[in-house]
């Protein structure tokens, strides 16, 4: 039967059911470009945000297939979109050097059938032993060597590795001196096969830092130091579920990086505020049809990916009557996006008309985009307004008095009924009297109460107050880092949990920031008597924390343990203390 109001609202909702939804893509991935003839690699061919059947790999010609294909399915719910990935994959080793290509996949999803993309992998003779070439090594890998002052350089530190490692520890951090950095969480940290001098390596990246140089000439970054646990393998020690293998702890460190930062060509134009990278503008003015009563509001929104706190106010320029005033910063904000720091500023421009007419306005952006080494300026948008006379008031009326007017009235009219009537109580000796001859005291009765309340605060220890709030102030980090939890978010867990604890410990204890290391921590903690598993339990978490921060670790059910056990921990300390 013919329902014309039931297609009616299905084809309305259309829009909203597509919403949640995120575009199918199917898409091919290898874990290397580069390997030597006798090595492998492995390669996926991912289905997202469908389910698919009838998978057709490709003919792998000029590979051997070591195992696979291995079925893995997965779903997720990110900002209220539901994920879904479905991957086929292989290890395969070539047959022969040159270019292999590998060839397109297909699946079908709802009739429709998606095409992979082929892949190219170059494979190149390899060596027989390492040679000069070290077994295990760390190199920092700038995305550039010359940069112009203000462009971001992502600075990748990366672990190439031919042996088993395990617990990768920070011991110092780089000086960037002459830089502003900033630390990028989301990145892609999977391990990658790379072929360096005809050896074929796994490297993985550990940290990205985004640099902004904020002068010029050489400047130098100073090296990384870490260690890590190389696994033993010709120790004879017996491996099993119960005995964890012979590590030995190997230091590693990064060479020193030198960039070139070149200063900004003395040709700026007039409208340059120091943007630097790559931007987009988006201008919305509030209105084209105004009186000489309203005031005009034009929002400039310029996001890139150049240091957003360099880029000041465009000027302006506006028709000779119009009352300009200073713009303002509405909002500003700094976010991660494909391993890069974006950022994102909007100005508003308020301005009065003076008088009536046909005006043009056409805001102007110039940014310097690194690529080109040139200026480029933004001034599409152009906007054609008509200004009416108004009524002579300038800004609009307030809300409720729209279509009102004002009567005054000095003469009363005459009243033709009079009563006359007892005068009433005099206000000498009425409640109301009363009540106010009585707040003044009760004022200064209150204020001198504060005064002394106010007294015995600042009288109090700060250090006993830190002490007292000490389990509260890590309850309220341990609320973050379960609000991270429940997102998935782990870097940001480990980071509250890890303030939590060091925190709490700190403010018990009284501890300051130099007596927070492992050797000084387990000392301290030990002085007061607190039982020992407590204390290695304790140190168990922040060694987790640190670990998962400095290499990722995106297991749900290992940050729910470390949840639990820090509430756990916090909560016997406090009974203990």
């Amino acid at each position: 039967m013919f329902r014309p109001l039931s297609i009616l609202l299905t084809l309305a909702a259309f829009p909203f059911l597509l919403q949640g939804q995120a575009r199918v893509t199917f898409e091919a991935l290898a874990d290397a470009r580069k390997v030597v003839k006798d090595g492998y690699f492995e390669v996926a061919f991912t289905l997202n945000n469908a389910e698919g059947s009838g998978f057709k790999p490709p003919s792998f010609e000029g590979f051997n297939i070591l195992s696979g294909p291995f079925h893995n399915m997965g779903t997720a719910v990110i900002n209220g979109t539901v994920i879904r990935e479905e991957s086929y994959v292989y290890r395969l080793q070539p047959r022969r050097t040159g270019s292999l290509v590998i060839g397109s996949a297909t699946i079908s999803v709802s009739g429709r059938t998606y095409r992979s993309l082929p892949i190219t992998i170059q494979v190149v003779e390899g060596r027989d032993g390492p040679g000069e070439g070290k077994e295990i090594f760390i190199v920092a890998e700038p995305s550039t060597t010359k940069a112009w002052v203000g462009q971001q350089v992502l600075l990748d530190y990366k672990l190439y590795t031919r042996v088993t490692y395990k617990s990768p520890n920070l011991l110092e951090e780089s000086d960037y001196q002459g830089f502003y950095a900033e630390d990028i969480r989301q990145y892609d940290s999977r391990d990658i096969r790379e072929v360096i001098n005809g050896v074929q390596y796994v490297s993985k990246i550990l940290k990205r830092v985004a640099l902004f140089p904020q002068q010029a000439g050489e400047l130098t970054i100073s090296p990384m130091n870490i260690q890590v646990g190389v696994v033993k393998e010709d120790s004879g020690r017996r491996r099993s579920f119960f005995f964890s293998p012979e590590l030995e702890r190997v230091p590693l460190s990064t060479e020193p990086v030198s960039i070139q930062v070149a200063p900004l060509p003395s040709n700026m134009p007039a409208f340059f505020t120091g943007a630097v990278g790559s931007f987009k503008v988006t201008p919305y003015l509030n209105r084209t049809t105004v009186t000489t009563d309203d005031v005009l509001s034009l929002r400039l929104t310029i996001s890139g990916n150049g240091d957003i706190k360099r880029v000041q106010a465009p000027p302006l320029k506006v028709p000779e009557s119009f009352e300009l005033y200073d713009p303002t910063v509405v909002e500003e904000e700094t976010y991660e996006l494909n391993g890069d720091i974006m950022g994102k500023k909007v100005f508003e421009y308020l301005m009065l008309p003076k008088e009536s007419g046909r005006f043009v306005l056409q805001p102007a952006f110039t940014y310097f985009n690194p690529d080109s080494a040139s200026f480029v300026t933004y001034d599409a948008s152009r906007y054609e307004i008509e200004v009416r006379e108004g009524s002579g008031r300038s800004g609009t009326a307030k809300p409720g008095q729209q279509g009102q007017e004002s009567r005054v009235e000095d003469i009363a009219p005459i009243q033709t009924n009079t009563t006359l009537y007892r005068q009433g109580q005099p206000f000498l000796t009425s409640p109301l009297f009363w009540v106010l001859f009585a707040l003044p005291f009760m004022g200064i009765g209150g204020i001198v109460a504060y005064k002394r309340w106010t007294a015995k605060r600042k009288g109090a220890d700060p250090s006993i107050l830190r002490t007292r709030n000490a389990r509260k102030v890590a309850q309220e980090r341990l609320s973050q880092a379960e609000r991270s939890l429940k997102e998935v978010n782990s870097r940001a867990f480990y980071d509250e949990v890890s303030k939590a604890m060091l925190g709490y410990i700190s403010d018990k204890l009284h501890l300051p920031p130099s007596m927070l290391s492992k050797d000084k921590l387990r000392e301290r903690l030990e002085e007061p008597g607190i039982d020992a598993g407590l204390v290695n339990q304790f140190l168990e978490i922040l060694s987790t924390c640190e670990l998962a921060l400095f290499a990722g670790k995106e297991n749900t059910a290992a940050m729910k343990d470390v949840f639990v056990k820090s509430i756990e921990t916090i909560s016997q300390m406090e009974r203990q203390l």
